[in-house]
């Protein structure tokens, strides 16, 4: 059985991509890691469409909390944003940017790496915070 994961409207840097006149698109396992990076980069609520859509970690970069307890709640929320995709079998790692300068940041940059449906892996870099 070939598992699909779908077509969408390629997006580059947020902006729709258009090739001599027509807009590209996007399809595979490249569309499906650009629906997961969009998921993780739409803070959670605000599509008015989907209000459960997106990333929530607005609050957890404005408390007062130790790193390793910030890095924990973002890992939740990484796990619980990817994990309604579908075509996510498995969240197997998520790895932060321990460059020490990203200590006093609010935005760090993540990679997680999962399995997809078809049980290829899959590996996102993203830039989360606010």
């Amino acid at each position: 059985m070939t598992i699909s994961f779908g077509r969408s409207l390629l997006l580059d840097d947020g902006d729709l991509v258009v090739t001599q006149g027509q807009l590209r698109e996007v399809e595979s396992v490249a569309n499906l890691s650009q629906a997961l990076t969009l998921r993780v980069l739409t803070p959670l609520g605000s599509d008015p469409f989907n209000t459960g859509y997106g990333l929530d970690i607005g609050r957890i970069f404005t408390q007062s909390n130790p790193v390793s307890v910030v890095k924990q709640l973002v890992q939740l929320n990484l796990v619980r944003t990817l994990g309604t995709d579908p075509r996510v079998r498995d969240i197997r790692r998520i790895v932060f940017d321990d460059d020490p300068a990203a200590r006093h940041r609010r935005v760090w940059t993540v990679r997680v790496e999962l399995d997809t449906l078809a049980g290829d892996p899959l590996t996102l870099l993203a830039d989360v915070g606010v």
